[in-house]
Order: structure tokens, then C-alpha cells, then sequence
């Protein structure tokens, strides 16, 4: 093994120690005092004769320790440092060299270096719009100076292609996009060249819009206006006139419903394009147009509410050319449609009606008006029917009509009892006791809500009735067989006034029940009169009240005289049976033919025996369903032992179908 012996080391003997000689002490470092990019070797330190010190070199860079870095290891007597980016924020850089050989003094050797020239702050990119001025105004230490170029991308938007200074220019961008440019800068202090730094930024399209067409609409219409032009660009506007319904200003499209003006307005609306990209928002050159309202309005009539029957008369006022109306219900009365003023007499139903009418300016249909016609229901009555009572009677009329109706009425003669007026749904009162009869002429009107309906008449008439009354009679059918005398049944509820008196009559016609009397009785008993009535006749009983006339019959002329008629009476024909003459004798094994015939009204019925010395041999019922009936009578049929000699044949009981007389 080889050991070196550096020449810088003396021994020196001295009784009773030794002493180590220090090696010679290390010059300054050398190399550029400022970092650049163009000097030959610009980044080259060195400590000149430093070879056996071992040196280990180090760097301090404040903010960004990484921004300078070494080339190669950092270690021996050279060594050399590269930089990339700003260094913008460094004010120095710190270099420095320590020996680790132990005969150098340890003690580390710096050098402060400055930064390249660099910008202060790095420009970063932003966003102007087309036509904007654009000036970059390179910042940096005391004593810098800067030159620049644009890439193509740059001379696109408007940048020249190179220059040196602040750079400015007129951001162009004839697309209807945003387009991005740049190029770089360079920092230079004299000689000293410092890193490119890019310059970038975005240029938005200046937008454009097409001119919208004027609009011209009636007052009260829709106004539709919607805005194109430049991709993706949006809309403001101002309005000059807020009178034609439109805000003072706005964004987007334009949609709103017009008022109703009493004169024509016109509003001047200007309207911006706009562009907005990366938080930056480019405006176009204005457009305006006109919106021009119409003026035709008409006034709204109020509502109106009236009586079936009523005029109705609506004059419309504005200042249309002419006005045009429809209606939503004729049955008012009123056609559906029209045009000018409305005059009609408004028709009533049952039930309440109500139209709504829409007026129309011309020629401004937007601008129509809506009011209600509202015709109240009908009142009416129902005829009620002519009344006829006697002196002192009850009289009761119930008014019947439409529903909550109130119904008045007037009376032509009180005499009647009844006084002059009254209203209400019933009349009630007790007919006057009058002299002669009176009548009276009643005359109802129906009033619902206030309308009055079509009245009706009808006559009251009150007679002057007697008190007298025949009473009743049971009215309960009577027949009778043969002449026989049949009484009637009064109830006894007659009522005579003085110089009244009762008889009972049988009559033949119930037309003319005194004109056709066949008898006339005190007490309720009828005989049959041979030779003045007839059997299977109908007759008809009845009393008789009064004025008793020298003849004794009773005055039918009387103003009291009163009849009340009773029951039907027939009085039925007796029926009668005949036995045609037998044969004197018959053998005992012989038979007879016995020939019966009848009067009266079939079917008969009859009972025949044949007796000897008041022994009844036979005895048989028959019946016979015409007037005649043939029997065949044999001995052998009530043959007794012993029989000879006469017998008696004899009929003991007949009957009809009305008679069951036993003859």
C-alpha cells in the first residue's frame, strides 16, 4: 500500500511533543457573480488549487431549493450548476464550498450569486375580448430589459411578431370562437440572458346578432320577439318606453302579453349580443327595433242584472273603429253574437240565467272586455179556478207558482167579504151573509226578487143560499117482487125554514125529476099503482123541501126549495109457472110427458110432488133455463105397494132469478 505525503506537511522535533503543520489556506470561488443562460460556461464555480481539499459543495435557494441544482456530483475542485424556470423569487443564491480534509481549515467557503433575469410576477394567460387593447408590461429586478416573439399562434390574434419592450396590440379573433395565442419573453440584464417565460391568453369572438324586424300588435296582444345570431351568444336590452308593457331593461328573448293602451305606443328597444367565456363577457355592437301597441281599446261595461221583460240597452265606449260582441247564453234572450251597441228585452225561465258577454274593439281582437248579463228567474201563478159559495161559507184559495214567490192581490168587490188587496199564498176568508149574489174579480201578480210576473184573474162569486135542506135519503138500491109496498129510509137531517114542508116523490126520468112524478108521499112508503107503473121498471125516490101550494104539492119554483135524491126502485114481475094437462090415467108400467112453461125472468127453479090421501109419493127440484121444460113423469118411480086409485101432482115452490116467490 502507497501512502501519499502532501508536501504541505512539516514535522517539526521539539523535545517532548510534536507539532502537525496546516496545509495553505483555500482562495475565493470562482465563477460568474449572476446565473445566464448565454455566457460561455456561465455556470462553472471552481476553488482554484483545491484539489487535495476534498471540497463538498452545497446550495442554498430560497424559495425553491430545486430551481438550481448541480451537474454531476458535488464534490472535488469544479463544479457546475444548471437552473430551469423563473428563479423570480430568489434573491440570492448561495454557494458554498466546505473541505473535509483535515489539514484544510473547515471552515466553508460561499459565494452569493445572483438570479438570471427573470419576470416579477410570471405573466399567466387571461381573457380579453376582440378589438380590446392588450398590453403586457414586463416586470423584473432594477436595470432589466426584455425582447419577445410571438409563435404563430400569437401573430393569429393580433401580436406582432417579435419586438422588444412592453409588448402591446390589438386582440383580433374574426371566428365565432374563442381562440388562444402566445409566445415569449426574455429578461435580459446587459449581456446577461435570462429563461424564455411564455405569454399566453384567450380572445373571445366579438359577437354579433340579426337585426329583428319592427312589431306592430293591438293593445292587449302577445308579443313574441326571439333574438339569433352568434353561437352560444346571449342578450340584454333596454326598453325606452315602459308604457307598451316591457320593463325598462331585460335579458333573452322577448315574451310578454301587451296592455290594453288607450293610444298608440311605440317603445325603441336596443338589444346587446354578448359573449361570455372564462368569467369574461364580450359585447357586440346594438341593434334596435321598434314595438308599436295599438290603441283600440273598449271601455268594461259594468254588470247588469234585470227582470224578465226588462230593456236591456249596453252602448259600448273606447275609441275602436267598430265593436264586435258574443254571447255565452241566448236563452236571456239575447242572440250569440253581434256587433255594435245591445238592445234586447231580456226573456225569463224558471230558474235564473246569466250570460257573459265579450266585446271586442276593432280591429284590436287582444283587446276585448268581458261583462255579465244576469236575467232574475221568472214569477208567475198558476190559474186558479172560479169559486161559487153560499152566504157564510169558508172560502179558501191556495196561490201556487214558482218557488219564493210572493204573490199580491186585488179584489174588485169587498162586498164579497174579502177585503180590496192582500198578499200571500193564501186567501182565507168567510163569505159575506149577502142580500143578492155578488161577485168579484180577483187579480193576482207573482213578485220574485223584485220582478213582477204576468198576473191572472179569477172570479169569486157568493150566492145568497137558503138554509133549507131535504136531508138524505139511503141511496141504497131497492127491488121488490110483485105490488108490493116498499119504504125508503131518511136519515132525518132535513132543515125546513118556516112555511117548509117535506114531501117524498117517486119519479119515472132522473133527468127531470119533478117533471116526471108518479107519487107523492107524507111518510116514506110506496105503494105499487096497477096501471100506472110497470114491472121491471126503474123508479126514483127522493125528498122535497117547500113552500106548500094550495094543490098540497110543493113549489119547485121556490127560491129554497131543495131536492135531494134517493135510492133506484124496481119493483120485479111475479113469476108464474104452468102445468100442461096430463093424461087422466097411466098404466103402472107406463110414463107421462108433463109440460111446464113460466113467466118471469130465467133461469126458475120449482119443486113438483105427487101425493095420495097426504102421502107424498115424489118429490123433485128442477131447473129450467128457458121458458118451458118437458118432464117425463113414470108411476114405476114412486111405485108403493098397494097404490091404485087417484093421486094429486102439484108444483109447492117457483123462483126466477130475481124472485124466490114460493107460489
Amino acid at each position: 500500500m502507497n501512502i501519499r505525503i502532501q508536501a504541505c506537511v512539516f514535522l517539526f522535533f521539539v523535545p517532548g511533543a510534536i507539532l502537525l503543520a496546516q496545509c495553505p489556506p483555500l482562495g475565493p470561488i470562482v465563477g460568474p457573480p449572476q446565473l445566464c443562460s448565454a455566457a460561455p460556461n456561465p455556470n462553472v464555480y471552481s476553488i482554484p488549487n483545491s484539489a487535495d481539499a476534498n471540497l463538498v459543495w452545497t446550495i442554498t435557494v430560497d424559495p425553491d431549493p430545486n430551481s438550481v441544482q448541480f451537474v454531476g456530483p458535488p464534490v472535488g475542485e469544479v463544479v457546475v450548476l444548471q437552473w430551469w424556470g423563473p428563479v423570480a423569487w430568489a434573491t440570492v443564491i448561495h454557494l458554498c464550498a466546505t473541505p473535509t480534509n483535515p489539514c484544510y481549515d473547515p471552515t466553508p467557503i460561499c459565494l452569493d450569486i445572483i438570479p438570471p433575469p427573470h419576470l416579477d410576477p410570471v405573466p399567466v394567460p387571461f381573457t380579453v375580448c376582440e378589438g380590446d387593447e392588450v398590453v403586457f408590461e414586463w416586470q423584473g429586478p432594477q436595470g432589466q430589459n426584455y425582447t419577445w416573439w410571438s409563435l404563430p399562434h400569437g401573430i393569429a390574434i393580433g401580436a406582432p411578431q417579435q419586438g422588444s419592450g412592453d409588448l402591446i396590440f390589438t386582440a383580433q379573433n374574426p371566428t365565432d370562437m374563442p381562440l388562444f395565442g402566445g409566445g415569449h419573453v426574455t429578461s435580459w440584464v446587459g449581456s446577461c440572458r435570462g429563461i424564455s417565460i411564455p405569454w399566453s391568453l384567450y380572445v373571445n369572438p366579438k359577437p354579433e346578432m340579426n337585426q329583428p324586424a319592427d312589431v306592430s300588435v293591438c293593445g292587449g296582444a302577445p308579443v313574441s320577439v326571439t333574438f339569433s345570431g352568434s353561437p352560444n351568444a346571449t342578450f340584454t336590452w333596454t326598453n325606452d318606453n315602459p308604457a307598451i308593457g316591457l320593463p325598462a331593461a331585460g335579458t333573452g328573448h322577448i315574451n310578454y302579453v301587451s296592455p290594453k293602451v288607450p293610444q298608440p305606443e311605440v317603445g325603441t328597444i336596443t338589444v346587446t349580443p354578448q359573449y361570455t367565456n372564462n368569467g369574461v363577457t364580450c359585447s357586440g355592437e346594438p341593434v334596435t327595433f321598434q314595438i308599436t301597441l295599438d290603441g283600440a281599446v273598449v271601455e268594461d261595461p259594468p254588470d247588469i242584472t234585470v227582470c224578465p221583460g226588462a230593456p236591456v240597452s249596453v252602448a259600448f265606449a273606447g275609441n275602436g273603429d267598430s265593436y264586435s260582441w258574443t254571447n255565452s247564453n241566448p236563452a236571456i234572450g239575447l242572440g250569440a253574437s253581434g256587433t255594435g251597441d245591445i238592445n234586447f228585452s231580456a226573456e225569463g225561465s224558471a230558474l235564473q240565467q246569466t250570460a257573459t258577454i265579450t266585446v271586442t274593439p276593432q280591429p284590436c281582437p287582444f283587446a276585448s272586455q268581458t261583462f255579465n248579463i244576469t236575467v232574475l228567474p221568472a214569477a208567475f201563478v198558476n190559474q186558479p179556478a172560479d169559486v161559487v159559495v153560499c152566504s157564510g161559507k169558508l172560502v179558501t184559495v191556495a196561490l201556487t207558482g214558482s218557488l219564493s214567490t210572493t204573490f199580491n192581490w186585488t179584489n174588485s168587490n169587498p162586498a164579497i167579504g174579502l177585503p180590496a188587496s192582500g198578499s200571500g199564498p193564501f186567501i182565507n176568508f168567510s163569505a159575506a151573509n149577502v142580500q143578492s149574489d155578488q161577485t168579484a174579480t180577483v187579480t193576482v201578480t207573482p213578485v220574485k226578487d223584485g220582478c213582477t210576473g204576468q198576473p191572472v184573474t179569477f172570479q169569486i162569486t157568493v150566492e145568497r143560499c137558503c138554509a133549507t135542506s131535504a136531508g138524505d135519503l139511503d141511496t141504497n138500491f131497492i127491488a121488490v117482487c110483485g105490488p108490493k109496498t116498499v119504504q125508503v129510509i131518511h136519515l132525518g137531517n132535513e132543515n125546513l125554514e118556516p112555511n117548509d114542508t117535506i114531501r117524498f116523490i117517486l119519479y119515472s126520468n132522473p133527468a127531470d125529476p119533478m117533471g116526471s112524478i108518479v107519487q107523492y108521499s107524507d111518510t116514506l112508503y110506496f105503494p105499487f099503482l096497477q096501471g100506472v107503473m110497470h114491472f121491471d121498471s126503474v123508479y126514483y125516490a127522493a125528498a122535497i123541501v117547500g113552500p106548500q101550494m094550495a094543490n098540497d104539492s110543493i113549489d119547485a119554483s121556490a127560491g129554497c126549495f131543495s131536492l135531494m135524491k134517493g135510492p133506484e126502485l124496481l119493483w120485479r114481475s111475479i113469476p108464474t109457472i104452468t102445468v100442461g094437462s096430463p093424461p087422466d090415467s097411466v098404466c103402472r108400467d107406463g110414463c107421462a110427458d108433463v109440460l111446464f112453461t113460466f113467466t118471469g125472468t130465467p133461469p126458475f127453479g120449482f119443486t113438483w110432488l105427487i101425493e095420495q090421501g097426504g102421502q107424498v109419493l115424489i118429490e123433485r127440484t128442477e131447473t129450467a133455463t128457458g121458458y118451458s121444460l118437458t118432464l117425463t113423469v113414470c108411476p114405476s118411480d114412486f111405485d108403493v105397494p098397494g097404490m091404485d086409485g087417484a093421486m094429486n101432482f102439484r108444483v109447492n115452490f117457483l123462483m126466477d132469478m130475481f124472485c124466490g116467490c114460493g107460489e
